[in-house]
C-alpha cells in the first residue's frame, strides 16, 4: 500500500518535474548557442512564453546583443519571438505609442493548415507525409514565386523551419516594408489561386473561319482555340505549364492497365490523348473539356496555402532564428533554398544528444519522432535525450522520477 501511494504520488509530481527538466536543457542550450539577430533589432518589439503558460511576455526592447543572449541564458524561455515589424518605440504598450516604421513580409507556411490535413484525421497518409508536402509547398513558394515571378534575390530572404510543424520565409527587401495590410494579403490570395481566371491561364490561339449560312450568305465566326504556355511564362501561367508537363511526363512512366488507371483518376479516360506523343501536342490537342480538367487539376495541385492572417498582420510576432520550439524541443533553423529541397528537420532541426533519459508515456495511441524513436502507450522506456525532449516537449510523455 505504501508503495503504490509512492507511486501515485511520484506519477503527480513528475508533470511539473518534466518542465522543470525541459526548462534547464533549453537553458543548457542558450548558455552555448549563437543566436543571429534580425536586422535593426533594437527596433523591435520581443515576446516570451515561459514553462508555466499564461500570459505573454511582451513589450520588450532590448538595445544590445549582450542584453538578449543574457535574457535567453536566465529565462531560457520556452518560445521565443520578435515582430516582424520595426518601431519607433518598441517597448510601449499600444501600437500607437509605438509608432510602426514598417514591417517584413512574412510567409508562414503550416502543415495544420494544408486541404491534406483532413487525410491525416482519416489516416490515409502520415503526419510524416503532411511534413513532406509542407516542405515542397514552401520550395515552390521560394523558387517559382519569390525568387522566380517576384524576381527577388537570395540575400532578400530568410528561410526557416519553425520548430514545429512548417516553415517561415521572411522577406526584407526595402520595396516590401511599406506595404500595407491588404496589400499582404493580396500576395497571399495570389498564392492560392484565389479568384484565378482559369481562361487566361492558356494562350488564346484562336482564329476565324468564314461559313456559308444558308439565307444569310458568308458569315466570319471566331473559333476560339487554347493552347498550352511555355514553361517559362511568367505568374500562374508558367506555374500550371509546368505542372500539367510533370502530369504527363509522370504519365508516360505508365503502360498498360496502370496508365488506363492513371487516366481514369484523371477523367482523361475517354480523350483520345495519345501519350507517346510531345507534352505541349497532347494538350493543344485535347477538347476544351479536358483541358479545363487539367488546368483545375494542376491549380489544385500547384497552389501554395500560407497563414493568410500572418502575411496580413503588420504587428505580428514570429519565431526567432536559432532559439528552441517549447512544443518540440526543436530549433527554429535557417535554410538555404538549395537546403530547403531535401532538408529534414530530424536530422538538421535537432539540438540535443544521444545520452538515455527514462520517460513515461501519457499517450492513448502510439506516436513517433520520425525514424528516431516510437513512444507506445502506457509504457515507460528509455530513449536518446533528443527524443526524450522531443516527446515531453509535445506532451506525449513525462520524465521518470526514480525511487
Amino acid at each position: 500500500m505504501e508503495e503504490l501511494c509512492k507511486m501515485s504520488l511520484l506519477k503527480e509530481i513528475e508533470p511539473i518535474k518534466t518542465k522543470d527538466f525541459l526548462q534547464e536543457k533549453f537553458r543548457e542550450y542558450y548558455n552555448a548557442a549563437e543566436i543571429t539577430l534580425p536586422p535593426r533589432f533594437t527596433t523591435r518589439e520581443w515576446g516570451f512564453l515561459n514553462w508555466g503558460g499564461g500570459v505573454m511576455n511582451r513589450h520588450v526592447k532590448f538595445g544590445t546583443m549582450e542584453e538578449v543572449n543574457n535574457y535567453l541564458k536566465k529565462m531560457a524561455p520556452a518560445h521565443s519571438y520578435h515582430s516582424v515589424a520595426y518601431y519607433k518605440e518598441p517597448g510601449s504598450k499600444t501600437m500607437v505609442e509605438k509608432k510602426w516604421q514598417g514591417a517584413d513580409l512574412i510567409f508562414d507556411l503550416d502543415a495544420d493548415h494544408l486541404p491534406e490535413m483532413e487525410e491525416v484525421k482519416k489516416g490515409k497518409i502520415t503526419f510524416s507525409k503532411l511534413m513532406e508536402y509542407i516542405r515542397e509547398q514552401t520550395f515552390r513558394l521560394v523558387h517559382d514565386i519569390l525568387l522566380g515571378d517576384f524576381g527577388l534575390d537570395e540575400k532578400d530572404l530568410l528561410i526557416t523551419f519553425s520548430g514545429g510543424r512548417g516553415y517561415h520565409v521572411h522577406v526584407r527587401t526595402p520595396s516590401v516594408l511599406s506595404l500595407p495590410s491588404g496589400a499582404r494579403r493580396e500576395l497571399s490570395d495570389y498564392m492560392t489561386g484565389k479568384g484565378l481566371n482559369l481562361e487566361n491561364i492558356l494562350i488564346d490561339a484562336g482564329y476565324t473561319k468564314e461559313f456559308a449560312i444558308r439565307g444569310r450568305g458568308i458569315e466570319r465566326k471566331n473559333l476560339g482555340v487554347k493552347k498550352l504556355p511555355g514553361t517559362e511564362a511568367k505568374g500562374w501561367s508558367g506555374i500550371i505549364s509546368r505542372k500539367i508537363n510533370s502530369i504527363f511526363d509522370e504519365l508516360k512512366l505508365h503502360k498498360g492497365k496502370d496508365l488506363k488507371k492513371k487516366l481514369k483518376e484523371m477523367n482523361l479516360e475517354n480523350s483520345n490523348i495519345n501519350i507517346n506523343n510531345k507534352n505541349e501536342d497532347i494538350f493543344n490537342s485535347l477538347s476544351k473539356r479536358y483541358q479545363k480538367n487539367l488546368v483545375r487539376i494542376a491549380v489544385k495541385e500547384a497552389a501554395i496555402f500560407p497563414d493568410e492572417p500572418v502575411t496580413g498582420d503588420v504587428h505580428r510576432l514570429i519565431r526567432l532564428p536559432g532559439s528552441l520550439h517549447g512544443g518540440s524541443g526543436l530549433r527554429v533553423t535557417t535554410i538555404t533554398s538549395k537546403e530547403l529541397e531535401k532538408f529534414d528537420p530530424m536530422i538538421s532541426a535537432i539540438a540535443f544528444g544521444e545520452k538515455p533519459i527514462k520517460i513515461r508515456s501519457v499517450v492513448e495511441h502510439p506516436v513517433s519522432m520520425g525514424d528516431i524513436a516510437k513512444l507506445m502507450p502506457k509504457t515507460v522506456m528509455e530513449v536518446p535525450e533528443k527524443a526524450a525532449i522531443y516527446f515531453m516537449a509535445r506532451k506525449w510523455a513525462n520524465l521518470v522520477l526514480e525511487t
